[in-house]
């Protein structure tokens, strides 16, 4: 039986530019490499969703593969560019996003009471200002604790306590 060059010759489909590459055996080598330990980290984060019987259409390009998935807890990564695109799919016009000479009030207002609540919060309860101060500057537990030189327990307990009084109230 005869076999086939096509074969023989080791080729690589680059899906940006929808064809297939000629390439070295040590190019190939390496590009699969390369996307089998990118596939499999994406997996293991829970970024990646694609079978295994499908997993030689993986080449790496994971922001627009078929099989993407984004985990529940993952953080969501905005983007004024998609944002737009969509907006512009749904027929909004680029003239809506421009600012408008309304008062806004509202926000206006939710910023007085809270500048106000602050301000009585730091007069009354200082920890308490400091404790609500490290939660809006996303610091870890233990570094606010540290901050605070109090075990890393009593600011747990502290802020749940906060966090209840203001419920409580608001």
């Amino acid at each position: 039986m005869k076999s086939n060059e096509n074969q023989n010759t080791p080729i690589i489909y680059y899906r940006p530019l929808h064809q297939w590459i000629e390439v070295t055996p040590e190019q190939k080598r390496d590009w699969e490499r390369f996307v089998g330990a990118a596939r499999k980290a994406k997996q293991r984060a829970g970024a990646c969703c694609i079978p295994y019987k499908k997993s030689y259409k993986c080449d790496g390009l994971c922001e627009t593969c078929e099989f993407r998935c984004i985990p529940k807890d993952a953080a969501q990564h905005l983007s004024i560019e998609v944002e737009m695109e969509n907006a512009y799919e749904n027929g909004v016009s680029r003239t809506s996003f421009l600012a408008d000479d309304r008062p806004t009030t509202e926000i206006n207002i939710d910023s007085m009471l809270l500048n106000q609540l602050l301000t009585e919060l730091r007069g009354t309860d200082p920890e308490s200002y400091q404790i609500l101060m490290l939660l809006a500057d996303g610091q870890s537990e233990r570094a606010s604790a540290e901050r605070l030189h109090m075990p890393r327990n009593t600011f747990v307990y502290k802020r749940n306590q906060l966090l209840k009084r203001l419920k409580e109230k608001f």
